[in-house]
């Protein structure tokens, strides 16, 4: 029989070791290099899982980490997602609480949940975040409460210090009309940011202007930012065809901006005035009726594209980021694509392009003052990674087929565009040829995508 004294001592010995040994995997897990890590997240994004490691990472000291594992499981969501994520309102660090903001958006957005209901702890969770100090964390819980549309948040929203843009774009995505007046008085603001946001959220809640609204929307023809003049001319379509309303349209049809000539002539053609319908058809080159007014499939959506292996998702960990050179027959534009907010979609862009997956396709979907839509040839469908950037005028994004899934084109924003903030994935912009934007029709063809010479 073996010695009492020496079982003891063992023991001892195998629970130090097992100490040693935890010590060691957390030492290991503490200095594993940011894009191994980030290799890893990758892994369980493209795979849709949500596994005891990543769940773990909530709980990581380092809150970089806490961030992106919330950004993971707003991703791949699923009925355990909002519970996973809303505790982690109360982190202390903003990064973790804006990133936690989004993610709720994501897993609770409208337009991706299937018709469910939307989950009150988000809702919860996210007013919660209304009065944090940090302007980033407010404003991703106004966007993410506009995409869920809880429209019990709507008076909450309008006392925020959220940037406006955000702000209206959450009430029109709330289909909220009781905050009209306040949008109206909006159009008076000093600020060009804030006229635009107003009159392009009028326009999109389809509100017909009344006899105070229709002078401020006419006089904003004279206002020098063009990207107010082509939201002014859009929302007075719904205006009553009065004497005042035509002279501003004509007015702001005679602009020398294609994208506001663009806004005057299809307001002139819902109210129904002869003769704009031609002028229209033959400003935008379509042959028939004008694309919908957001970016969509312009066909069958072919199968999941294959996965990327674990070795290639730990490059594409490390790429910072590369440059394309887009030749069209309207002329060159640069291109740089986001690897550090969609690094899959960024990587799966770039081996189709410079594959010639694109070469020979036209634009076929233009909308003025909306967006360029383009088709690969022959393409497998990407996993969406949407991501808090916002579409300005030349970002990049790709068409969102069904929740969770984007289709195999690509568009360019021809105009910012507030309400694909979050809906889209987007995962790059121009660096150069804006001033050939205006110039893209449905017959502009791609010659070639190619990596740039730097």
């Amino acid at each position: 029989m073996a010695d009492p004294f020496i079982k003891r001592h063992e023991v001892k010995f195998i629970a130090v070791c097992m100490g040693l040994f935890a010590m060691a995997a957390g030492w290991f897990l503490s200095t594993r290099p940011g894009h191994r890590i980030e290799g890893d997240f990758l892994e369980r994004e493209q795979a849709a899982q949500v596994d005891e490691w990543l769940v773990a990472q909530l709980q990581n000291t380092i809150a970089e980490q806490r961030a992106r594992a919330c950004l993971a499981i707003g991703r791949i969501g699923g009925s355990d997602a909002v519970g996973r994520l809303a505790p982690l309102v109360a982190d202390h660090a903003p990064s973790v609480r804006a990133t936690v903001a989004f993610a709720l958006g994501i897993v609770e957005d409208q337009a991706l949940r299937g018709g469910r209901e939307p989950d009150p702890e988000a809702a919860k969770a996210l007013l919660s975040l209304l009065d944090d100090d940090e302007r980033r964390v407010v404003m991703n819980a106004v966007d993410s409460l506009g995409r869920m549309a809880w429209s019990d948040a709507a008076p909450s929203i309008i006392e925020t210090p959220a940037p406006l843009p955000v702000t209206l774009a959450a009430l029109v995505r709330m289909d909220d009309r009781t905050q009209v007046p306040w949008m109206i008085d909006q159009l008076r603001s000093p600020d060009q940011d804030a006229r635009w946001a107003a009159a392009m959220a009028l326009g999109a809640l389809a509100f017909e202007p009344d006899a105070e609204t229709v002078p401020l929307l006419t006089n904003l023809q004279r206002d020098r930012n063009n990207f107010v003049r082509a939201a002014a001319a859009h929302a007075l379509r719904y205006a009553k065809p009065t004497d005042l309303t035509l002279g501003a349209l004509e007015s702001f049809a005679s602009d020398l901006d294609p994208k506001i000539q663009f806004e005057a002539f299809e307001s002139l053609v819902h109210l129904g005035i002869g003769g704009a319908d031609e002028a229209l058809l033959e400003l935008t080159g379509h042959a028939d009726s004008l694309p919908p007014r957001n970016p969509g499939p312009s066909g069958p959506v072919p199968d999941f594209e294959p996965v990327l292996a674990p070795d290639e998702l730990q490059v594409v960990a490390r790429t910072v980021g590369r440059h394309l050179r887009l030749e069209t027959t309207s002329g060159a534009f640069d291109i740089e694509l986001d690897y550090e907010h969609a690094p899959l979609t960024s990587e799966r862009f770039y081996r189709l392009a410079t594959d010639r997956g694109f070469d020979g396709a036209s634009f076929g979907r233009v909308r003025p003052n909306g967006y360029a839509q383009a088709r690969a040839k022959a393409a497998g469908a990407f996993r969406s990674e949407l991501n808090p950037q916002p579409f300005l005028r030349g970002s990049l994004g790709l068409v969102s087929a069904e929740a969770n899934l984007d289709a195999p084109e690509f568009f360019i924003a021809l105009t910012p565009l507030p309400l694909a903030d979050g809906r889209y994935t987007n995962f790059g912009r121009l660096l150069s040829g804006d001033e050939l934007l205006d110039k893209i029709t449905p017959s502009t063809r791609i010659l070639s995508i190619k990596t740039a010479i730097d």
